[in-house]
């Protein structure tokens, strides 16, 4: 039994070393545009994780029957330009203030995504 075992994942170990290097690779030149793209995506969402992280914005979206922890989990999908607008309006609010419009948009984006068939969040009801 031992020998059949070790057998297999020999194989196993040779066959997945061979797709391994098999798979092409690929490497480009990144621009310096590009680059602060990426960084400024980062920025952004390190912006909108900070502001949810927030005591008072965790008691209000709490306050509002919100799981704090999901909204922070719903953020972390949003693409770089549903950050940007989130981001930007984030600047805006007061502290703990715009918690409803921001969930709303959260809500309304969630919706569109669920429209389009990218979401499959609201099957249950």
């Amino acid at each position: 039994m031992k020998n059949a075992t070790q057998s297999a994942l020999s194989v196993f170990v040779v066959v997945a070393l061979v797709l391994a290097a098999a798979t092409p690779v690929r490497a480009e030149i990144v621009s310096t545009s590009e680059a602060l793209a990426l960084e400024e995506g980062s920025r952004v969402r390190a912006t909108v994780d900070a502001y949810l992280a927030r005591e008072e914005v965790a008691a209000e979206l709490t306050a509002l029957g919100v799981d704090p922890e999901l909204a922070r989990v719903r953020a972390a999908a949003l693409s770089e330009a549903e950050l940007e607008e989130l981001a930007g309006r984030i600047h805006q609010a007061p502290a703990g203030g715009g918690v409803v419009e921001i969930l709303g948009i959260t809500f309304v984006v969630l919706l569109v995504l669920e429209l389009v068939g990218v979401i499959d969040i609201f099957k249950k009801f």
